[in-house]
């Protein structure tokens, strides 16, 4: 498949002269795990949200006054709209890297990356595992223990949670896998939130594993405070929708969600939640 699939409608590419502490703030921002660098429109390199940690906390350096050109990696791998996923997934084995900004007559347009080929089931699971192994044996992301089987387990735990984002982009006509992924986020933390602590247990439990890490740090509910519209009013930052479109994105969460979980404990679920909330979901078949 083509790589123009992975064009960005909103990519954070910022000089080598900005500071480290501005380009940790725009990841956090946006919602992004890498930042693009760029110096008179072409790119000259790249900065993840790994690198800050390793060579600006590792090194006690000063993120106010190191510039991004200090820690980058560089010369950038690109890749154009007109590669392919298995270009990228070569480049990414012989490389040792999770993401290729996507380069068009000299401007980046986008950015493909180990999750999105993960997510789009690019390869066969073994394949796309071995990224995962060979940047463990270089410093890449700590998992224990190292074993093959360990690295098919958690490459097969993201095609799961991948497939789940793949039909929520889907059911709510969204332009891309982030916007999906950080919708979903979105609904069902404040869902998790709204009810009291034993029934949020029971309801992460039967969540994809990768779900699960992102929502059990949360502050124990039932918080009140949560309604409909706050939710409405987070995704319209958050995703950058309009308000008719957000109904659409809470249905589509619904009805993923419900289909992923039993339909007792969507009972449950519902039984805590006000109307307004437990409309998201309505269209889950419940037992009789």
């Amino acid at each position: 498949m083509s790589l123009k699939w992975y064009q960005r409608p909103r990519l954070v590419a910022l000089d080598p002269a900005t500071p480290v502490l501005d380009a940790a703030r725009a990841i956090e921002n946006n919602s992004v795990g890498a930042v693009v660098v760029q110096d008179n429109g072409q790119v000259v390199g790249i900065v993840t949200d790994r690198d800050l940690t390793i060579r600006v906390v590792g090194r006690g350096l000063d993120p106010k006054t190191t510039p991004l050109r200090d820690v980058m990696t560089t010369p950038a791998i690109t890749l154009s709209l007109r590669d392919e996923q298995k270009d990228a997934i070569r480049i990414m084995q012989e490389r040792n890297v999770r993401r290729i900004p996507l380069v068009e007559r000299g401007r980046v347009v986008g950015m493909v990356t180990l999750d999105d080929l993960l997510l789009d089931e690019a390869a066969p699971l073994d394949q796309l595992s071995a990224i995962v192994q060979a940047q463990i044996g270089v410093g890449g992301p700590a998992v224990s223990p190292r074993s093959p089987s360990r690295i098919r387990s958690v490459a097969r735990a993201e095609a799961t949670y991948g497939r789940l984002i793949n039909q929520i982009r889907t059911d709510a006509d969204l332009e891309d896998a982030e916007k999906a992924r950080t919708a979903l986020e979105i609904v069902l933390k404040n869902v998790v939130r709204r009810l009291t602590p034993g029934e949020a247990k029971d309801l992460i439990a039967q969540l994809p594993s990768l779900l699960q890490s992102k929502l059990q740090g949360l502050p124990p509910g039932p918080d009140k405070r949560i309604t409909r519209q706050t939710i409405w009013d987070e995704l319209l930052q958050q995703v950058g929708v309009d308000e008719g479109h957000t109904a659409q994105i809470l249905m589509a969460v619904g009805t993923v969600v419900g289909k992923t979980i039993s339909p007792g404990e969507i009972q449950d679920v519902q039984s805590q939640l006000p109307d307004d909330l437990r409309v998201i979901f309505s269209n889950v078949r419940l037992p009789e």
